[in-house]
């Protein structure tokens, strides 16, 4: 009488197994080892593309973290690891898969706990990855307020030159303001050697950045503008020794002002 194996593939004990026996005994063992490794394929594709779902809702493009697929995911790796086995070579595979698994099993559960406190290390760099694009466009922002189209300082600078310097003493100070429409008096050269068209050239942009910046002009005259020209001028030229100053107009804070500025 034959003795049959008790478990699939286990080869019988003694020497009156029939040979038909043993046969169909392989036969079984090598058919539910190829089962086993192509179980073992279909768990390891499926294990990346779990890991790929986590890493997409850690980057914040997926909004549900898959925690049912990630448990079914360890019910399958530990049906493997619980399976009979003895090829070695399958048997390692198994075994490897088995701690790749809990390799991203303690991987996942650190980072969503981590990101559940608010101290996940890639929340963190994206929040300061947009802090500073935000921090960067304020500044753009700023700088684009404070740029101005008005008269060229270098066109100011180079009139500036071609006419001589008046003595601070031979400045005299502007009449009162009065309206535009009024058509003063055309004024001297100004000691600060910009010469009266420069100045109404100021004035007119003045006024015009004061509008953009929607404030109120209907004080603004050129008398006034001429009266700080002559003012500042020779007290800037006489504090830094410098040969002339150049005005322009530009927006600080949202608001438009005369910046001097003393040519050494």
């Amino acid at each position: 009488m034959a003795i049959l194996p008790t478990r699939p593939g286990q080869k019988p004990l003694g020497a009156l197994a029939d040979p038909r026996a043993l046969e169909e005994a392989d036969r079984q063992d090598r058919h539910r080892s190829e089962a086993i490794a192509d179980a073992c394929g279909e768990v390891e594709e499926d294990l990346e593309a779990l890991k790929a779902r986590f890493e997409m809702y850690f980057l914040g493009i997926e909004r549900r973290e898959p925690v049912r697929e990630r448990e079914e995911m360890k019910r399958r790796v530990a049906k493997l690891k619980g399976e009979f086995v003895r090829n070695t070579a399958l048997k390692f595979r198994i075994q490897t898969l088995n701690a790749r698994y809990l390799s991203y099993e303690r991987m996942w559960l650190r980072a969503a706990r981590e990101k559940e406190e608010g101290v996940y290390r890639r929340d963190l760099q994206r929040a300061r990855r947009h802090a500073k694009a935000e921090a960067a466009r304020q500044e753009a922002k700023a700088k684009a307020r404070e740029t101005f189209s008005g008269p060229k300082p270098a066109a100011l600078a180079g009139a500036a030159a071609a006419k001589p310097a008046v003595p601070p003493a031979a400045v005299q100070p502007a009449t009162a303001p009065g309206p535009r429409s009024a058509a003063p008096a055309p004024a001297p050269a100004l000691a600060t050697g910009v010469s009266e068209a420069q100045v109404r050239e100021l004035h007119d942009a003045y006024v015009a950045a004061k509008k953009r910046c929607g404030e109120d002009v209907s004080r603004i005259s050129y008398e006034a503008v001429a009266r700080t020209v002559a003012k500042q001028g020779p007290e800037l030229m006489a504090k830094f020794g410098a040969r002339s100053v150049e005005f322009k107009v530009v927006v600080k804070d949202g608001k438009a002002v005369l910046k001097a500025i003393p040519k050494v």
